[in-house]
């Protein structure tokens, strides 16, 4: 699928996907994809902001059946012809209602049709009833309190919660010194830590490579709350959760409900692990992840207060609700990133400052390179969703020392007897008179 296409249809799966992840009753279905109509969204190439119960409920049945490219958007079957409820009056409806949430339907077509001029507003009550169910609209949808209930998930890998904390400063390879971040993911249900690292970036690269190695050790999550922050919004993170089934919740800026628990627990690291190090000696970043780990070991055996036992039995405690990938999957290229880029006339493409080979043929094409980012000795090139082989990381040394690769000679070509002056010859013969 395209670029436009693929968007969308991660943005599908994120709004669905409480509703695919665990096998529900019916009922429940129904009343989840109720909730999630209610809400409002910004939906990307659209301008609407609403999203109908049933065209959920759709969504859900082509995902289970076709995966995330059965997301894709499908051609309209009313392409051409005329809505209900046209932009502009939908757009005066919905600023009416939120002006005084109180105005009835009634009155609100009374003011419709007076304000156009007209005996009727043009829509029926039905109509304009169901608009405002389906967007959210209504008396008790507009003045209904959020709620914020404290939370805590039912078995383990059912939540996960991930956030970063600024670390000590360590040496920098080459000299000087360079500040830790610490990355870490926290199972909700037993307060396990399925990974934490200390890392030299704060960016994406970082985040994925703590999540791979949490679903390596763990198994993948249902749920992970995350920062609002923009690198965890990325195309990437999306792509890698859609594959794992697992949905991302990105929690609203000052409402940290969903990562408190994490945040909890970088209190404890600070206490018992980073206040007691040496602040006399200066380790390397894999000095202190070794002092790290050691000490998760110590963390997850012992017992929390709020769980009445430690964080590992609490976790073991519910090993037959874990869900484990299929045998098949390739661990390792689900995390890799997807690039496009442009192959030059020498048939390199660069990609993280450096300069990979493609094949010949592809010289001016846009080609989809895919890769670890943290170990790009390996770079697949695929052409128009086709594998086209493995890129060869460029050494302008060695190529100055390999022999230009000439071009075979072509086949002569098979004389056609046609010849542009004789055909002229032949014409002007032809016309001319005997005599």
């Amino acid at each position: 699928m395209d670029a436009k296409a693929e968007k969308i249809a991660l943005f599908r799966y994120g709004v669905i996907a409480s509703l695919v992840l665990e096998p529900l009753p019916r009922g429940e279905l129904t009343r989840q994809a109720q909730e999630i109509a209610a809400r409002h969204f910004d939906i990307p190439h659209s301008k609407r902001t609403s999203i109908g119960e049933d065209t959920l409920l759709a969504w859900a049945l082509r995902y289970r059946h076709g995966g995330l490219e059965a997301l894709a958007p499908q051609p309209r079957r009313d392409r051409g012809k005329s809505r209900t409820i046209a932009p502009q009056l939908a757009n005066l409806i919905e600023r009416l209602k939120r002006e005084n949430p109180h105005r009835t339907g009634t009155t609100l077509l009374r003011e419709l049709a007076l304000s156009a001029g007209r005996d009727k507003a043009g829509i029926s009550p039905s109509t304009l009833y169901r608009f405002l169910k389906q967007r959210g609209l209504s008396e008790r949808q507009l003045l209904a309190p959020q709620a914020h209930k404290k939370f805590e998930a039912e078995y383990s890998n059912q939540v996960w919660q991930s956030d970063m904390l600024y670390g000590p400063y360590v040496q920098r390879p080459g000299g000087g010194k360079m500040q830790a971040l610490l990355h870490a993911i926290l199972d909700d249900a037993s307060r396990l830590i399925p990974h934490a690292q200390f890392y030299a970036t704060q960016g994406l690269d970082a985040c994925l490579d703590c999540l791979r190695q949490a679903v390596a050790s763990r198994g993948p999550a249902i749920r992970l709350y995350m920062d609002n922050a923009k690198i965890y919004r990325s195309t990437q993170l999306a792509r890698i959760a859609a594959s794992l089934g697992m949905l991302i919740v990105h929690t609203p800026p000052f409402q940290p409900e969903g990562r408190g628990k994490i945040e909890r627990f970088f209190r404890s690291c600070r206490d018992q692990f980073l206040n007691n190090l040496d602040r006399k000696q200066t380790l390397t970043l894999e000095e202190l992840n070794e002092r790290l780990w050691a000490w998760l070991d110590v963390y997850h055996r012992t017992e929390h207060s709020s769980l009445g036992t430690t964080p590992l039995l609490r976790w073991q405690r519910d090993i037959e609700h874990i869900r484990q990938l299929p045998p098949a999957t390739d661990f390792r290229r689900l995390f890799f990133h997807r690039l496009d880029r442009l192959v030059r006339r020498d048939c390199t493409f660069q990609l993280q400052n450096r300069f990979y080979e493609a094949p010949p043929h592809l010289v001016g094409e846009t080609i989809e390179a895919r890769f670890d980012p943290l170990d790009p000795a390996l770079v697949e090139i695929y052409f128009r969703g086709k594998p086209e082989g493995v890129a060869r990381l460029v050494d302008p040394v060695v190529n100055a020392q390999l022999p230009s690769v000439k071009p075979s000679p072509a086949a002569d070509p098979e004389p056609t007897g046609i010849n542009f002056v004789d055909l002229l010859i032949k014409k002007k013969d032809e016309k001319e008179p005997p005599w």
